[in-house]
C-alpha cells in the first residue's frame, strides 16, 4: 500500500521548456504550464512562501471525499492505493483508493489520477520501521524502482512505519533511523524535490537527526499527526520547536485539529518566545561546521557528514580540526558529546574503537601519522592520553584509567590544554537522544590530569578529532570550544 500526496520544495528557477524564469520574476508572471513535481508554495498563491499555511484532506479515498475536498478549502489531498481487494482471496490487479484494512473503494486510481495530475503530486511510502512502528508494507527499493519508471515527474516523500503509546517522554527518531532513510536516498539516487514525513509525537526528541538528514539530502519535511497524539502534552511547544529549527519554505504540517493549525500559523513567526528553554540551551552549543576544516581521504563517500545540529564520521581515514588555532591556557576547553553506532555489528577492539582527540599538534597532513598529544577514550572503557608521534620525546606521560561506558554508548567530554598539564573530564550519560541531554552545567563522572613536558611546544595548534574505527559511527554534537574561567 502507498500514500499519495502532492507537493515538493522551493527552487532558486523554475524551468519552462526552454525558458528560464528567475525566481524573482515568479510572482509577475500570472500562470505558467507547470507538472506536478511543482511545489505548492508556488501553486498556491496564498501560501505565501511558507508551509504552515497550506491546508491538508486526510484519508481521501472515496469520491464523495474527493469532490468535498476539490471543492473546499484544501490545497494538499492525501489518499491511499492499493490493490482491489489486496490480501485477501478475490484480489485484482486494479489499483482503488482505499487504506488498510479497507481492501475497496468506490474511487479506483485513474479517476484519481485525471482529477489530480494538474496539480502537485507527491509519492509516498514508509520504507523503514520507526519508533514503535510494524514492518514496512512496502518495499522501499522496488518502490523508488517504480517511482523513477513510471512517475519519474513528481515529488518523492519517504517516512517510517510509527506508533503510540501513553508515555511518548522517551520516544524519537534515532541517529540509525536516519542513517538509514540517508542511506536509502542515497544508494536509490534520490534527487530534490524530496520529502521526509516525521510524526509530531515524535519531534520533541527528534529534531537534531531529523534536521541533520534534511541538510544532507536537500529535502523538506512534512510534519504530520494522528488524533492520539494530541494527547501528548507540550504538543504544541514541540511544533515550535520545529518552526524554530526548519525554514519556512522547507516545513509542511499536516496537523488535523484545528485549534493547533490555528495557534501553529499564529505563532510560526514567533517561535523563539514559545520553545521549551532547552531548545535555547541546545542553540547556545551547536555544531558549527564553517568552523571546521574535513581532512583526510573524504573523497571517500559519506566519511564526513556535518550539519548545523551534528557531525558524522564514517571513516578512520578523515578527520576534522579547527580552523581557528589555539594557544594552551587553563581558560580554554574543548566539549561535545559522542554517540558511538555500531551499525557492522562488530566487537570491540581494546586501543582502537573508540575517539582520538588531538592536541598541539604540528603536523597532520596524513591521517596516519598525526603529531602531538592523544587523548583516547575508548568503548572498551579506557581513557588515555598518551604523545603521538613525538619521536624525540624525552619523557613518556602515558596514563590511562577505566571507566564504565553503559548501554548508551554516550559520552560527555571536556578537554583542558592546561599548558603543564591536560585535564581531561568524562560522563557517561544515560542517552543522548532526549531533549532533556541537552548540556548542562554538571559535574563529570571522570576528572584525570596528566603532566606534560613543556619541550612538546606551546604555540598555536589546532584541535582534531578523528574515529579509530571505520567498523563504528561517531555522532558528534554540542562540539564547542569555550573559553572562560567557569569551566
Amino acid at each position: 500500500m502507498l500514500n499519495i500526496k502532492y507537493e515538493v520544495m522551493k527552487y532558486d528557477v523554475i524551468k519552462y521548456e526552454k525558458w528560464i524564469v528567475p525566481w524573482f520574476l515568479r510572482r509577475h508572471i500570472p500562470s505558467l504550464n507547470l507538472g506536478p513535481d511543482i511545489s505548492p508554495l508556488n501553486y498556491f498563491p496564498h501560501a505565501d512562501e511558507d508551509g504552515v499555511n497550506i491546508n491538508w484532506a486526510h484519508g481521501v479515498n472515496s469520491e464523495k471525499e474527493l469532490n468535498d475536498a476539490l471543492s473546499g478549502k484544501i490545497d494538499m489531498i492525501e489518499s491511499d492505493v492499493m490493490l482491489r481487494g489486496q490480501g485477501t482471496d478475490t484480489q485484482t490487479l486494479v489499483p482503488v483508493m482505499a487504506e488498510y484494512p479497507a481492501t475497496d473503494s468506490d474511487l479506483i486510481f485513474d479517476k484519481w489520477l485525471e482529477q489530480i495530475l494538474v496539480r502537485p503530486v507527491w509519492l509516498h511510502a514508509d520504507v523503514f520501521q520507526g519508533p514503535l512502528g510494524g514492518k514496512p508494507r512496502v518495499d522501499g527499493k522496488r518502490f523508488i524502482k517504480h517511482v523513477k519508471r513510471l512517475f519519474p515527474v513528481c515529488t518523492v516523500s519517504l517516512g517510517w512505519t510509527t506508533g503510540f503509546h501513553t508515555d511518548m517522554s522517551q520516544e524519537g527518531y534515532s541517529w540509525d533511523n536516519v542513517l538509514d532513510m540517508y542511506h536509502f536516498i542515497k544508494d536509490g539516487d534520490i534527487e530534490p524535490p524530496l520529502v521526509i514525513n516525521v510524526r509530531a509525537s515524535l519531534i520533541k526528541n527528534s529534531v537534531p537527526q531529523i534536521k541533520w538528514l534534511t541538510d544532507n539530502t536537500r529535502s523538506a519535511i512534512l510534519v504530520w499527526a494522528e488524533k492520539e497524539d494530541f494527547h501528548k502534552v507540550h504538543l504544541a511547544q514541540d511544533l515550535m520547536y520545529i518552526s524554530y529549527r526548519f525554514a519556512p519554505h522547507l516545513s509542511y504540517f499536516d496537523i488535523p485539529r484545528e485549534e493547533t493549525a490555528i495557534f501553529l500559523k499564529k505563532n510560526r513567526n514567533l517561535s523563539s518566545d514559545k520553545l521549551n528553554p532547552l531548545v535555547m540551551d541546545r542553540q547556545t552549543v551547536l555544531f558549527k561546521p564553517e568552523a571546521w576544516f574535513k581532512m583526510g581521504l573524504h573523497v571517500e563517500a559519506h566519511s564526513i557528514l556535518p550539519s548545523e545540529e551534528a557531525l558524522i564520521l564514517q571513516s578512520r581515514a578523515v578527520y576534522i580540526l579547527t580552523k581557528t588555532k589555539y594557544r594552551p591556557s587553563s581558560v580554554l576547553s574543548l566539549n561535545g558529546r559522542v554517540i558511538f553506532l555500531n551499525r557492522k555489528n562488530k566487537p570491540i577492539v581494546p586501543g582502537e574503537t573508540g575517539l582520538n582527540i588531538y592536541l598541539r599538534s604540528t603536523s597532520y597532513m596524513d591521517f596516519e601519522q598525526i603529531n602531538g598529544i592523544r587523548c583516547f577514550i575508548g568503548l572498551d572503557g579506557e581513557v588515555k592520553v598518551a604523545p603521538s608521534h613525538l619521536y624525540r620525546l624525552k619523557d613518556d606521560f602515558t596514563k590511562s584509567m577505566r571507566f564504565t561506558v553503559g548501554t548508551s554508548n554516550c559520552i560527555r567530554f571536556k578537554v583542558i590544554d592546561a599548558i603543564n598539564e591536560i585535564i581531561f573530564k568524562l560522563s557517561v550519560l544515560h542517552n543522548c537522544n532526549t531533549l532533556e541531554s541537552v548540556q548542562r552545567d554538571t559535574k563529570f563522572d571522570l576528572e584525570f590530569k596528566v603532566k606534560v613536558s613543556r619541550d612538546i611546544g606551546d604555540e598555536v595548534h589546532p584541535f582534531i578529532l578523528k574515529l579509530e574505527d571505520s567498523n563504528r559511527v561517531a555522532v558528534l554534537d554540542e562540539l564547542h570550544v569555550k573559553h572562560g574561567e567557569n569551566l
